[in-house]
């Protein structure tokens, strides 16, 4: 049996979003990858950041105090093979 992996997915409206949110997330010491955005999450500027669930409040801080503008977060647990998306914001 796999063990469950979770994690984060920020999606954007733009590259030019997406490059900032990555420098502002970056100098907090948030640790991110930016990836392609997944084709099952939604259409978007074709880049996400990929960031730790243990990060997730700070986040939605940064987010509701305008730090930092994304379209949508996602919560994405894998398991199995089978992934699964809860929509945060």
């Amino acid at each position: 049996m796999e063990r469950e992996n979770i994690f984060l997915i920020l999606t954007f409206d733009s590259t030019h979003h997406a490059m900032r949110a990555e420098s502002i997330l970056k100098e907090e010491n948030i640790a991110i990858k930016t990836i392609p955005t997944p084709r099952d999450i939604t259409l978007s500027c074709g880049l996400a950041i990929k960031a730790s669930v243990s990060d997730k409040e700070i986040i939605i801080k940064m987010h509701e105090d305008k730090t930092l503008d994304f379209k949508n977060l996602y919560e994405v647990s894998t398991m199995d093979n089978k992934r699964e998306l809860k929509k945060i914001i």
